[in-house]
């Protein structure tokens, strides 16, 4: 064949490929039913890849939402010990003023500009006790038994209080 210059023929080329097959229908529905297996194998494979990445989102979640919320409770704890120590310091403060007026010369301060003085010896009186330390519980006769009851109980609530 001629391929140089302006020749109206093309150049065919032939290879040397195993003829075709024929396939008959079974053989076609094989392939078919083959393919859409291995499309259903591919897609149950993705759907498992996107249900382990949901699974790996709502675990991610819920550990920063629990972490949120720990953080949020530790907030709420250091507030409250800064009240606490705001608290005691306000506490240790009035103790100190409470401490500051206590003090002898300033009580004696207080009580010459209020005009007090010292009590004279007859104005004081001295009781004696004797060495025991107990009571006497009076015994009342009562008419009934309810009444003789609450009496009773009187006694022993006012005993408590």
């Amino acid at each position: 064949m001629y391929t140089e210059g302006s020749s109206a023929l093309k150049t065919e080329y032939y290879t040397l490929d195993a003829p075709k097959k024929r396939t008959s229908a079974k053989t076609k529905k094989a392939r078919v039913s083959s393919a859409k297996a291995s499309r259903k194998k591919v897609l149950k494979i993705k759907k498992r890849i996107v249900a382990a990445i949901l699974l790996a989102f709502a675990m991610a979640f819920t550990v920063l939402y629990r972490y949120a919320a720990i953080t949020a409770e530790y907030n709420k704890l250091s507030r409250t010990k800064e009240r606490v120590e705001l608290m005691t310091a306000k506490v240790v403060e009035k103790q100190v003023k409470a401490e500051g007026n206590m003090d002898p010369k300033r009580v004696e301060q207080e009580a010459i500009r209020l005009g007090l003085r010292q009590p004279s010896k007859n104005q004081i009186a001295y009781i004696s006790l004797g060495n025991t330390d107990g009571g006497e519980v009076l015994k009342v006769e009562e008419k009934s038994s309810f009444s003789a009851f609450i009496n009773r109980a009187s006694v022993i609530l006012e005993y408590l209080y």
